[in-house]
């Protein structure tokens, strides 16, 4: 592994973790991709199933999908019953919102169009865009995802139904429901594991750890069986902030630009952060 430059380890599966990476590469960073946590669809796909037959028979105004898995896990739900989603949403004639323009974009390769992208990819982003209303709001999202979405949108007036489309499960999860998140093309970094990141850090390395989700902060923490390495933590997000934090763990910096050169950004300023400054110059009369 390289030790000359500085390294930076993002919880995320090689697949996903490409334009990341190439951005740290690009900054002269040597990056790597450890995995902890996976998606799978939920156990029992009953209750978004039955949502997502309300969607197409006009009982939503809005559908609010927060991320890449949502579309991925619905489209794989309706396909199991028989249909697309993008019919779904046509024949209901739902207004579609979406966090992020990855989320949009995946929306839009899916043939459904989007009305609502809010300029800031956040849950409180959205809520200042959302228009206040009475008609019901679906959103479908994983089961760990924090309530301030449904909640905000209630106090504007909707009458909100908030569905587990697909949940957080250790990696690697069951090949058989797994939702396969978002693949990226090009070179994947190298994969890592936690035994691999003890190595590095026993020989002096103190890498940045890129948290992508609350979900990859509650793993790390609870994985880590001889207690947290030394570590720069960056987080993509005020969510995952916050729960570094709960754990103890001070961001190094914050990613306020969710994009691969946002983040890029922030890593440099963690390091920049950390590294000593110069020493003093003597005071007059002192040995240097």
């Amino acid at each position: 592994m390289a030790q000359d430059r500085d390294t930076v380890i993002v919880l995320r599966h090689p697949a996903r973790a490409v334009r990341i990476a190439a951005a740290l590469s690009a900054a002269g960073m040597a990056t790597y991709a450890l995995p902890l946590t996976d998606t799978e669809l939920p156990a029992d796909v009953d209750a978004v199933a039955a949502e997502l037959a309300a969607l197409g028979r006009g009982e939503y105004q809005w559908l609010v999908v927060t991320s890449g898995n949502a579309v991925q896990a619905l489209g794989m739900v309706a396909a199991s019953r028989g249909t697309v989603l993008a019919e779904l949403v046509r024949s209901g004639r739902a207004r579609v919102a979406a966090v992020g323009s990855t989320t949009a974009r995946l929306l839009a390769d899916a043939g459904i169009p989007v009305q609502l992208v809010p300029q800031d990819a956040s849950a409180a982003g959205l809520l200042h865009g959302f228009p206040s209303g009475d008609g019901a709001v679906l959103i479908p999202q994983a089961d760990l995802a924090p309530d301030d979405l449904r909640a905000g949108l209630a106090d504007r007036g909707w009458a909100v139904r908030r569905v587990e489309a697909y949940c957080t499960v250790p990696y690697p999860g069951d090949p058989g429901r797994r939702v396969p998140g978002v693949e990226e093309s090009g070179a994947r970094p190298p994969l890592m594991s936690l035994t691999d990141l003890a190595a590095l850090v026993a020989t002096g390395v103190q890498p940045a750890v890129v948290f992508t989700a609350p979900s990859a902060v509650r793993q790390f923490h609870e994985r880590l069986d001889a207690g947290p390495p030394a570590f720069l933590p960056v987080a993509i997000g005020r969510t995952t902030a916050a729960a570094l934090r709960t754990q103890g763990w001070e961001p190094g910096a914050t990613a306020a630009d969710p994009t691969p050169q946002g983040i890029a950004l922030a890593v440099g300023e963690a390091f920049s952060r950390h590294r000593p400054g110069p020493a003093p110059a003597p005071l007059n009369g002192d040995q240097p």
